[in-house]
């Protein structure tokens, strides 16, 4: 939040107030476990990015613990985003004493740390995985962790399945051509049907937004925040949140506070929904 903050003195009165209205959403208090699956339409979307980007700024805001898990495989993950540089990945007998974990040290046993404090595993490093090691080495000891940000890669309707069974909140990157904003569409429906918002993250191919687009997305059916193409994300060794472009800090904060948001909606309506019942009940 430090480089957010930095663009502060520069700012109109209007980006200072959301500034602060993002800060507090994205600490907004939750009172269970929150675990967050991104997915991307296509490879080479910028998944990995933004789930980098959000796992690094719930880390550093909010006060509970957050762990960032590669799925994907793919060559710089979440993870090294995130400035994860250490081996991330956990041997059997490591995912054996987090499964069976009583204690928080015991739920992070084996997971690397990050100078923003966040926590990471990597299930594909040692050997590639299929969904089913998630629910092994990360499910039992998730409730030890305030937020869970999963990178899961490129998905389809067809093997969505274990990725929203995994999720409270569903993050679906694209990038905005007609095909990827389809495929988003189908994604959030997929999830919707077993009552797991989503958030719509559109990243420019070329940094910019095709004309017709910006239409399509304001009638988009999920909130979408877009996160610029930063040449930062190129360079040879992760970069620190300070030495990326304003507007990507600013992307970030409010992915991050949008994810939160999503998280506190989804806990809020099995009661919005059990109190319509009693009114409808109610003679």
């Amino acid at each position: 939040m430090r480089a957010a903050w930095g663009l502060v003195a520069a700012s109109r009165p209007r980006r200072i107030a959301e500034l602060r209205e993002l800060d507090e959403q994205a600490r907004r208090p939750l009172a269970l476990s929150t675990r967050v699956g991104f997915v991307g339409t296509s490879g080479g979307v910028g998944c990995s990015v933004a789930a980098g980007l959000a796992a690094g700024v719930l880390a550093r805001r909010r006060s509970g613990r957050v762990l960032a898990v590669n799925a994907s495989g793919a060559e710089r993950s979440l993870l090294w985003h995130a400035g994860l540089l250490s081996d991330a990945a956990s041997t059997m007998e490591q995912d054996a004493r987090r499964a069976s974990a009583g204690r928080a040290d015991e739920a992070l046993d084996g997971l690397a740390v990050a100078p923003s404090g966040l926590r990471g595993l990597d299930l594909t490093r040692q050997t590639q995985t299929d969904d089913t090691r998630w629910w092994e080495s990360v499910a039992p000891s998730s409730r030890f962790f305030d937020f869970v940000v999963t990178d899961w890669g490129v998905r389809d309707v067809a093997s969505l399945g274990h990725v929203v069974a995994a999720s409270s909140v569903l993050a679906v990157v694209m990038t905005p051509d007609r095909v990827a904003l389809q495929h988003a569409v189908e994604l959030a429906a997929a999830a919707y049907a077993v009552h797991v918002p989503a958030v719509g993250v559109l990243v420019p191919a070329r940094g910019r937004v095709p004309v017709g687009v910006g239409e399509a997305i304001r009638a988009f059916p999920i909130p979408v925040v877009r996160i610029p193409r930063d040449r930062a994300h190129a360079a040879a060794r992760p970069v620190p949140s300070t030495r990326l472009r304003d507007a990507t800090n600013l992307a970030a904060i409010r992915l991050s506070a949008a994810l939160v948001s999503a998280a506190a909606a989804r806990r809020a309506e099995p009661a919005t929904r059990r109190r319509r019942s009693e009114e409808k009940a109610t003679p």
